[in-house]
């Protein structure tokens, strides 16, 4: 069967359309955290149960980083100034608990929640 011209546009209109959806359908929600000298914002955090990508400001003096307790991934240092992402799979609801791995910050209070929900 032949397609007319106005046809084959919409058809690969719409396919384009539905490849671009499941793209972006694909991407990890993003949460972002500002570490301060000794304390993050917010430090509490709701994120969904999947793919969530954490982008953390260090907008403190002092080299920071984030690392949740029971988990490998962590962003060991940011510099003052610079921004850093990490991206974690969490598979089960629960409340993790997320800290700045630097020699002294978590005993100074540099600790926060992260509340996982469906």
């Amino acid at each position: 069967m032949l397609l007319r011209k106005g046809s084959r546009f919409l058809v690969a209109s719409l396919c384009v359309m539905a490849l671009s959806v499941n793209v972006f359908a694909q991407q990890p929600k993003e949460f972002r955290i500002t570490a301060n000298e000794f304390s993050f914002k917010p430090s509490r955090v709701q994120v969904p149960q999947g793919e969530v990508k954490i982008t953390v400001a260090n907008r403190g003096r002092f080299p920071h980083g984030l690392a949740i307790v029971g988990r490998d991934e962590k962003i060991g240092y940011i510099e003052s100034g610079e921004t850093q992402s990490l991206t974690v799979k969490f598979d089960k609801a629960g409340e993790l608990v997320f800290y700045c791995p630097q020699p002294g910050h978590r005993k100074k209070g540099m600790e926060g929640r992260l509340i996982v929900g469906p």
